[in-house]
C-alpha cells in the first residue's frame, strides 16, 4: 500500500511541523510563528475537502448521498501558513458534493468523486450520478475521467483509486458484467440491489486513465467499498457481509478480478461464512457469486 511512500511523507510533515515551531517569551510553543520553511526539508502539497458540517437529514452512510458545499483545495506546502485554493470551485460553484481523494504515484494527479446537485422533484433514475473526475497540477486542468455523458450517467461511481499501470480501480452501481450474463440469459438488465433493498449495489470495476475499457471485477450482493493497492500489486478492498448479521471484512483481488481472497474477518465464525460463500460458483472473472 505504498506503506514506504507514506513513512516518508509523515516524516517529511514531522519535520515542517517542528520546523513551524517557534518559542514565545513565556516558553509556550508558536505553531507556524513566522518562521521561514527549511530550504533542506521537501515540501509536500496536502489535498483536502472542505464542506461545512451537515445539517439535514441526508443518511450520509449511504453511498449515493449528497451534501451540497464540498470542494477540494490544495496548499502547495504542507504548512499552515502556505495559501490554499480551491480547484473545484470553477466547475461547483459551491453546489456540488465531492469525496474520496487519492493521489497519483508521481504525486501530480489527483483522483475524487463528485456529484452535481440534486434536481427538485425528479425521479431516482433521473438525478446526476457521482462520476470519477481527476485534477493535473501539472497543467493545472480538471476533468471528468468518463467524457461521454451517456456513459458517465449509466451508474454511480464513488472511491476512485490509482493502479500501478495507470488504470483506475473504482467502485460502483454500474454492474457491467452482472447486466452482461443477464443479456446472455435472455434477461433484462437490472441493477442489483443490495441486502437491505435500500440502494443498487456498489462493486468493483476497472477503467483506463481516459475513461474506456470499463470492466466489473467483483461479485458482491452488498457493496464492495474503498479499494487500495497492495505492494504486490493486488488490490484490497472492504466488503460488506449483510446474509448473516451486518459486518465488514477486508478481501483481496487481482486486478483482473482473479484471485479473490479474504483477508482478515471479525471473527472465526465470519470467516467461514465468507469463504463457504464461494460455494455457490464463480463470476465470470474468478469472483465469488454472492
Amino acid at each position: 500500500m505504498r506503506v514506504t511512500k507514506w513513512k516518508n511523507a509523515v516524516a517529511a510533515v514531522a519535520a515542517l511541523a517542528l520546523a513551524g515551531c517557534e518559542s514565545s517569551t513565556d516558553g509556550s510553543l508558536d505553531i507556524g510563528g513566522g518562521q521561514s520553511p527549511d530550504p533542506v526539508v521537501l515540501d509536500f502539497p496536502v489535498a483536502y475537502v472542505k464542506r461545512a458540517l451537515p445539517t439535514g437529514t441526508e443518511d450520509v452512510r449511504r453511498l449515493r448521498s449528497f451534501q451540497a458545499g464540498a470542494d477540494l483545495w490544495l496548499r502547495d506546502r504542507a504548512a499552515p501558513s502556505a495559501s490554499e485554493r480551491n480547484i473545484t470551485g470553477g466547475v461547483t460553484g459551491g453546489e456540488w458534493d465531492l469525496r474520496d481523494v487519492d493521489v497519483s504515484y508521481d504525486g501530480n494527479r489527483l483522483l475524487f468523486s463528485m456529484r452535481p446537485p440534486l434536481i427538485d422533484g425528479a425521479e431516482e433514475s433521473e438525478q446526476p450520478t457521482w462520476n470519477v473526475w481527476e485534477y493535473d497540477r501539472t497543467t493545472d486542468t480538471l476533468r471528468r475521467v468518463i467524457a461521454s455523458d451517456l456513459v458517465a450517467e449509466e451508474g454511480h461511481d464513488v472511491a476512485p483509486h490509482y493502479l500501478p499501470d495507470g488504470r483506475i480501480v473504482f467502485s460502483s452501481t454500474r454492474q457491467r458484467q452482472s447486466k452482461a450474463t443477464l443479456i446472455d440469459e435472455g434477461k433484462p438488465q437490472f441493477p442489483a440491489l443490495d441486502e437491505d433493498r435500500r440502494e443498487w449495489a456498489f462493486v468493483l470495476h476497472v477503467m483506463n486513465s481516459d475513461g474506456t475499457g470499463i470492466r466489473q471485477i467483483s461479485f458482491n450482493q452488498s457493496h464492495d467499498l474503498d479499494p487500495a493497492v497492495m505492494n504486490d500489486g493486488r488490490i484490497v478492498f472492504s466488503r460488506w457481509e449483510n446474509a448473516s448479521g451486518s459486518s465488514i471484512h477486508l478481501y483481496t483481488v487481482r486486478p483482473d478480478g482473479a484471485g479473490l481472497e479474504l483477508l482478515t474477518a471479525t471473527t472465526p465464525a465470519a470467516a467461514a461464512r465468507s469463504y463457504s460463500s464461494c460455494s455457490r460458483g464463480r463470476g465470470p472473472t474468478g469472483g465469488c457469486w454472492r
